[in-house]
């Protein structure tokens, strides 16, 4: 009976309820709009009305083309989790559309999963923006009144979230109706993480084609304890970014590798710097200024080594559009709540893209238009690469890519049915340490060249699926 309890692998977990106690408590104390928030969430009074929020944040858009700068060169965008913060991720494509420049692939998580998966599906960012910022809170938060129950009469079975989630799924079904992974025009993953067999995956075309895309934005935002865990194929699925907050895999080993990378950190300080705290010994009640550093250890040290290994491999650009400081603590969960943020959240993704965007092609332009090499940096970057610790790359065939598997027949998926072999979840013999599926793919590869830069101007137009809008809500 006492083993489990002083197993010290539950050291973390401690101080994560004793952290969480303490920021929640801290913001209840500064803001009383959060606690107003959240009884909104739960209970709306027949008298209150909701406080209308601007659903058109950019301004009319102008058009500055740097696809050129490209010359050829896949790009790639990746994105950290950080709930409400991630709106900014709309301001990026917004950005990205005014210069001209398509993403070859997208790799979000968690947070950033709600507008990164609808702009990869072919959803223009003014389009996305409409559709977020007009949602109403009880269009995703339906509270699990029947788990909450149980933790006071059933001593808590079956109870892993406050949020049952079905109607975050039912919502993005009507922005992007039944659409798979592998009908998106461009690819895109997030990790998500197992709980039966303690494993993580990178959830996208090639690894699970089938699966609706509604039901994967459900999954990568399914925080334990705060939202439940989403059933695929028999097994209970959560938020990946609790392990890989900065999900780089994809960009880099499981479609081609991209030469170019826009990274959008919108959860940690920027460059992934810890939290400073010293004077933390002479502090009263120590240990639990201890708790927040123990509680983010790993997490923030595998998203310095995933900013490494990317700065190795291709040129990046990285921008933190949302100050720390609004997403550290219980304001995480304040601004996936109250939304009056995210137009602003909008805005700083765009202004802080487009800066980043053109500083990058007038230093490609000055530089004779170069373009690095594949992994290693852009001249004049050594003292960069220099600093990052070596990282080893996953083994990866020279000029081969896995093809994107096609639907199986009958079109079935993971979470209506057994689905295809490509779409199932491994058995616990092929777990690694990382999801094992991008190493399967690359299996099949033998005979599949490299998918096109989509910025090419050789690269067919595509059309993507019929969609609803939000005017259809």
């Amino acid at each position: 009976m006492l083993s489990p309890v002083i197993d010290v692998f539950r050291l973390r977990q401690y101080f994560n309820v004793i952290t969480r106690t303490r920021q929640v408590a801290g913001l209840v104390r500064q803001d009383a709009s959060f606690l107003s928030a959240v009884r909104r969430a739960l209970v709306t009074l027949p008298f209150e009305t909701a406080v209308p929020i601007e659903t058109q944040p950019f301004p009319e858009a102008g058009s500055h083309r740097l696809d050129r700068v490209l010359a050829g060169r896949r790009f790639g965008l990746v994105a950290t989790g950080g709930s409400g913060a991630l709106a900014s991720v709309v301001g990026v494509w917004k950005a990205l559309e005014e210069s001209h420049i398509t993403p070859d692939v997208v790799s979000v998580c968690s947070g950033s999963s709600l507008f990164g998966f609808p702009l990869a599906a072919g959803i223009p960012a003014d389009e996305v923006a409409e559709f977020t910022l007009s949602l109403r809170t009880e269009d995703y938060v339906d509270v699990n009144w029947t788990g909450l129950a149980s933790v006071a009469f059933d001593v808590g079975r079956g109870f892993a979230g406050m949020v049952v989630g079905d109607r975050i799924e039912q919502t993005y079904r009507r922005l992007v109706g039944d659409m798979t992974l592998a009908e998106m025009p461009t690819p895109c993953y997030a990790p998500i993480w197992n709980i039966e067999e303690n494993r993580l995956e990178y959830a996208g075309p090639r690894t699970h084609p089938d699966l609706p895309v509604a039901r994967l934005i459900r999954a990568a935002i399914a925080i334990p304890l705060f939202i439940d865990p989403v059933r695929i194929d028999g097994l209970h699925w959560c938020d990946g970014g609790i392990v890989d907050i900065f999900p780089v895999r994809p960009v880099l080993e499981i479609e081609e590798p991209c030469e170019v990378v826009l990274a959008v950190n919108g959860f940690y300080p920027p460059d992934f710097a810890g939290e400073s705290d010293y004077g933390w010994k002479e502090a009263r009640a120590s240990v639990l200024r201890i708790a927040s550093q123990v509680r983010t250890s790993q997490q923030i040290e595998l998203a310095r080594t995933n900013l490494a290994r990317l700065r190795a491999e291709a040129e990046v650009m990285m921008i933190d559009p949302v100050p720390y400081t609004a997403v550290m603590g219980a304001g995480f969960y304040k601004h996936f709540i109250d939304r009056s943020s995210w137009p602003d959240f909008m805005r700083a993704g765009r202004a802080d893209a487009l800066h980043s965007l053109r500083s990058w092609a007038a230093r490609v332009d000055a530089g004779g238009g170069v373009a690095p090499v594949r992994g290693g940096r852009a001249p004049g970057s050594s003292a960069r690469k220099a600093a990052a610790p070596a990282v080893a790359a996953a083994p990866r065939a020279a000029g081969k890519s896995a093809p994107r598997p096609a639907k199986a027949a009958g079109g079935t998926s993971p979470s209506r049915g057994k689905g295809s072999a490509a779409s199932r979840s491994p058995s616990p013999a092929r777990k690694s340490a990382a999801s094992s599926s991008p190493s399967r793919a690359k299996k099949s590869a033998a005979t599949t060249s490299a998918s096109p830069n989509r910025n090419s101007p050789s690269r067919k137009a595509t059309t993507s699926p019929r969609r609803r809008t939000p005017s259809s809500r």
